[in-house]
Parts: structure tokens; C-alpha cells; sequence
């Protein structure tokens, strides 16, 4: 059993609600008051009531006046529900006055002593002890008084400011009413510093975590709050029907608050700015152009590269977009011809910041869009490397990194194939097909198949026979056995034959694909390592060795086909090559 002594009743603020608080906790809870009335001393005692019934056993008795009799209250709160105790009396006690912080701030005169002891009288301890200058709780420099001018009034506030040592409850700012705790904001959500454990070192260098809790009290507190204590009459963000909103008296608590802890909340900022910085530099280069405009007081502290990314790319999107409105807002004036001169140095000057604001995102896409080549082109290359079982990377795997199996370029986006390392061409394709069923009648269907326009730089156009094909075929890396029916050359030679012959439609299966075997051209690209067998299938058809050695290509006259044999070093070795001086120009190289 615990006993609350509260030895001065209070007799302000109380709505009559506290009692559904107790009884949620436990199930016996009884009242003990001795009080004076027209100079006769009395004693009242109840129980709550569990029903219908709010106060229960009321008794009301005269007693006699003697130099031992205290006005005052015991509120005995026995049979806890369903609570295991293992808490020394200590640690319950440094809780409570933790919890119950808030009548020490705000009860002035009224403050109560509030005293816990075993059932047995024993142990006694008195919260009040655990608050003060040498405690675990201490209050910070002096009482603030903080003046807010509202649309009707002045209003004046009182925040005092706590550490509570060893807590682990977040850093906050409590609004009270009526000497009660009503609403409270995190700290955080107005100085972001706030959002990791504070912490202090003692002479002897043990550290000492602590949280802040800063307490606000005014009259007008007091007199907007709701019947329930819950909250308050007034709004929460700013209005034009309240005076003051909550949002305005808690940022300016804050500031005050900022004030005790500045040099802690500078170093924190420091700190926050570089890691900002070194997640640009070292991994997303294509934000440097952003980082001025971040807004790093925003920023919480600990976010996660992903949730940065992200406010730099929100910022990306609103220049981009202010950038729009502000051309169509030109576009809207009327003709420079019609212009007087001072005009067109506005108007001149306006479009100079336009284009800078457009530049500034082009270049922005540009180094990411650079950087993702180098990360891929990694990728690649790593795929060549034996696993740690001693075993290679599928042909699968090569095959997805490259363009996604089972799927064609209406299921994948144009920034989500990496073609580019076989042919820069392949970024300009009308229609590719990775393993698809193309054919009409023929389920056997190449690694992919590539229909491009003809003057190549064109995503989408017409499907006509001018219009070059390409095939691409994949080879398990470090494969060195082909039997002469697996012969690559052939293989790619045969679904030619098979486009080449109309066996094959556009998507959708809207009309066939349009050939003429001799006008629309062929490319097949065959990547593979150079192994005996492979130089042999290459010799058999004709196709020269590449001066690098790492490669062969031809041209076979029958199916109108040019042919391309390359290893997976000639692949990353010529992306590099293609992608050099970009690579360079942002330090990747």
C-alpha cells in the first residue's frame, strides 16, 4: 500500500477528475481530510465508488482541537491492478517525482509536501527532497518571464526550465493551466538539436544524461483551458480567431530554452552540417548545387542518408518547378518589341534567374545520372569475380543488371535499364523485348531483342523497314564449354532469320514487325569471355579480332547483320572509356 500525505489541500484548479485516474490503477482507493469549518475542526472520509455511485462509505465527524491536529489529506491508494512491483521504494520514488513534477513548478504557495512509505510506516520518503540545486531534479538559471503580444492583448508567460537527470522521456515543453501539466511538444519539433540525449560530464568524468522540461504558466493558460484539462479553447496553429495559438507560445519557449544550452546546440549544428555535406561529397555529388539552398536548421540530427536524399531532391522539385511558373508567367507578358527599355532590363534580368534556377537542375541530373553510370559499371564488373562458393555469376544476373528478363520496355523505365553499356544507341529504342514471347509461332526467343529508329535518336517513331533490330545475347561468364549446337553466332543468326521472315510483332500485337530482308539492318551483340571456342565460332564466321583483343566483329551479307563478339572486360572497358571524361570532371575516375 502507498499513502500520499498532502499536507495543504489545494483548492485551486481541481476539476473533479482525478479520481478515474486512480481507479484505473488500482482498485481500492480511500480519502482522509481534517478541515475546519466555522472554527469547529472535522474529519471527512469516502471511498471511491466502482459503479454508479462516485463517493461511497462517507463519513463526516467533529473531533476535538488539539496542538496535534493538521489540516490536510490522505489519499490512500491500495491493491495496484495488475502491476509487479520489483522496484526498490527509491526508484518508484524518483519516478513519481518525476511524473508529479509539475505540482512542485506551478504550486507556489500551494506546493504540497507528498510523502510514500511501505504499509508498514517504514521507509519514508519525501518527494520534495528529490528537487533541488544538489537532486536529480534541478530547476535552470532563474524563472523567465516571457511577453507575447497577441491581436487584442499582451500576454505575459513564466517558463522555468528543468534537467531531470536519467530519464529517458523525450526533451519537452509542458503548457499548464490551474497548477496542471495540459498539453507538451517536444523540444525537437522546434530546435532539432534537441532530439538526442543531452548529457554532462563530472569532475571525476563520469557522464550524466539528463532531458529538459520546460514548464510555461499564464493567465492566459489558465483561463482558455477546457473543462476536462485536456487542452485548450484556443488553436493550435495560428488564426484569425484566437489571440495567441499554441504553436506561437511554444516556438518562443523554445527559443528560450535554446538560450540555456547554446554552445551544446552550436557544436550539434557544426556537427549535423558536416555530416550533410559528407554524404554530398562522398556519395551524392549530384546535390552540390542544392546544398545552399538546404535548410540545415530543419534538418533533425541522425537522419538517414535516404531521408536526406529526399529533402534534396523536394528542393530540386520546387526550383524546378518556381522555374516553370515564373517562364510561363513571362511568356504570359506582352512582346519585348512592345517593351519600354526599363522593362526590358526587368524582364531581362528575370529570365537570367530562370535559366540560372533551369541550368542549375540540368547539371544537377547530369552528375546524378553520372554517378549511377559509375555505380553500375562497378556492378558489372563485379559480376565477373568468382563467388565465394568458387562458382560464377549466373547469366541471369548479367542479363538483369543490364535489362530486366521477362519483361519489355513498356514494363521498364528508360531509367531503369542500363543498355548504354553494351551501345549508347540502345538509350534511343522503340521496342525491346527480354525474353518475351515475340514470336507468333516460335517460343525460342534471343536474350533481347531491340527495334530502334533509324536515325537513332528517337525513342519512339515509326515502325518501318529502314528501322534498324538488334539482338543481344548473354553467356555465363567464365563459360569455356560450347557444343556446336549452343554456338552463339548461330543462335542470334537464327532469330534474325526469324525477324527477318515476319514471324515477330510490334507490342500489343497492334500490327507486325515491318521488315525487308534487304534493307532493314541487323546488329548482334554477343557477350561472353573469349574463350578457344569462342575465337573458333569466330573464325568460322568470318569476323575479324578487335584491336584490343578482348572482341571480334564481321558482317554476314546473307541475314544483312552486323556482328559484334565482347567480353565482359571490352564491355566495362569501353563504358569507362565512353563515360571517362565525365568520370574526371566529378572525381569518380
Amino acid at each position: 500500500m502507498i499513502h500520499i500525505v498532502v499536507v495543504l489541500k489545494i483548492k485551486k484548479g481541481g476539476k473533479g477528475f482525478g479520481r478515474f485516474m486512480y481507479l484505473k490503477y488500482f482498485n481500492h482507493v480511500a480519502v482522509e481530510s481534517v478541515y475546519s469549518e466555522n472554527g469547529n475542526y472535522k474529519k471527512r472520509s469516502f471511498t471511491f465508488g466502482h459503479a454508479d455511485e462516485i463517493i461511497e462509505n462517507e463519513k463526516v465527524e467533529n473531533i476535538e482541537f488539539t496542538d496535534n491536529i493538521h489540516t490536510g489529506t490522505i489519499l490512500h491508494l491500495t491493491l495496484i491492478k495488475d502491476c509487479d512491483l520489483d522496484k526498490g521504494l527509491d526508484v518508484i520514488a524518483r519516478k513519481l517525482a518525476e511524473r508529479l513534477l509539475v505540482f512542485f513548478v506551478t504550486g507556489g504557495k500551494y506546493t504540497p509536501k507528498i510523502t510514500i512509505k511501505e504499509e508498514d510506516g517504514s521507509n519514508q520518503i519525501v518527494l520534495n527532497d528529490y528537487i533541488g540545486p544538489d537532486s536529480n531534479i534541478q530547476q535552470i538559471g532563474i524563472d523567465k518571464t516571457l511577453v507575447l503580444r497577441g491581436k487584442e492583448n499582451d500576454w505575459n508567460f513564466t517558463v522555468k526550465v528543468y534537467k531531470i537527470y536519467y530519464s529517458a522521456i523525450t526533451n519537452k515543453i509542458c503548457l499548464t493551466a490551474n497548477m496542471r501539466e495540459v498539453i507538451d511538444s517536444a523540444l525537437h519539433n522546434f530546435v532539432p538539436e534537441f532530439k538526442e540525449t543531452l548529457f554532462e560530464l563530472t569532475d571525476n568524468g563520469i557522464q550524466k544524461n539528463y532531458m529538459v522540461k520546460a514548464y510555461v504558466q499564464g493567465d492566459y493558460l489558465d483561463t482558455n483551458v477546457t473543462t476536462e484539462r485536456d487542452g485548450f479553447i484556443f488553436g493550435k496553429e495560428d488564426d484569425i480567431y484566437s489571440d495567441l495559438s499554441e504553436k506561437q507560445i511554444l516556438r518562443e519557449v523554445a527559443v528560450i530554452v535554446k538560450e540555456y544550452f547554446q554552445d551544446d546546440i552550436d557544436q550539434r549544428f557544426i556537427d549535423k552540417k558536416k555530416k550533410v555535406e559528407h554524404y554530398v561529397y562522398s556519395s551524392a555529388p549530384w546535390n552540390k548545387t542544392l546544398l545552399k539552398d538546404v535548410d540545415m536548421e530543419s534538418i533533425p540530427i541522425g537522419i538517414s542518408d535516404f531521408d536526406l536524399e529526399m529533402r534534396f531532391q523536394k528542393i530540386k522539385f520546387e526550383k524546378e518547378l518556381n522555374a516553370r511558373l515564373a517562364l510561363k508567367d513571362l511568356q504570359e507578358k506582352q512582346s519585348f518589341e512592345e517593351l519600354k527599355e526599363s522593362e526590358y532590363d526587368s524582364i531581362k534580368s528575370a529570365i537570367n534567374d530562370i535559366m540560372q534556377n533551369v541550368t542549375e537542375t540540368a547539371k544537377n541530373d547530369l552528375v546524378h545520372y553520372v554517378c549511377q553510370r559509375r555505380k553500375i559499371i562497378d556492378l558489372f564488373d563485379n559480376l565477373r569475380r568468382r563467388i565465394e562458393t568458387g562458382k560464377t555469376h549466373k547469366e541471369s544476373e548479367m542479363h538483369n543488371l543490364i535489362f530486366p528478363m521477362i519483361k519489355d520496355d513498356r514494363q521498364v523505365e528508360y531509367e531503369d535499364h542500363n543498355l548504354w553499356l553494351l551501345d549508347e544507341r540502345f538509350n534511343f529504342t522503340q521496342y525491346i523485348a527480354s525474353d518475351e514471347v515475340i514470336s507468333k509461332v516460335d517460343h525460342k526467343e534471343p536474350d533481347l531483342a531491340i527495334f530502334y529508329e533509324s536515325g537513332l535518336f528517337y525513342r519512339n517513331g515509326e515502325n518501318a523497314i529502314t528501322s534498324p533490330i538488334a539482338i543481344v545475347e548473354f553467356k555465363r561468364p567464365k563459360r569455356t564449354n560450347y557444343p556446336d549446337d549452343e554456338n552463339p553466332i548461330t543462335q542470334a543468326l537464327r532469330y534474325a532469320g526469324k525477324i527477318l521472315a515476319g514471324r515477330y510483332e510490334m507490342p500489343d500485337g497492334l500490327e507486325e514487325v515491318i521488315i525487308n530482308p534487304n534493307v532493314t539492318p541487323v546488329y548482334i551483340y554477343i557477350v561472353c569471355d573469349i574463350v578457344p571456342k569462342i575465337e573458333e565460332f569466330a573464325r568460322f564466321a568470318n569476323l575479324s579480332v578487335s584491336p584490343d583483343k578482348q572482341g571480334y566483329f564481321g558482317y554476314n551479307r546473307d541475314y544483312n547483320a552486323y556482328i559484334e563478339i565482347k567480353s565482359f572486360k571490352k564491355v566495362i572497358d569501353d563504358a569507362k572509356m565512353r563515360n571517362q571524361i565525365f568520370f574526371r570532371k566529378l572525381g569518380l575516375a
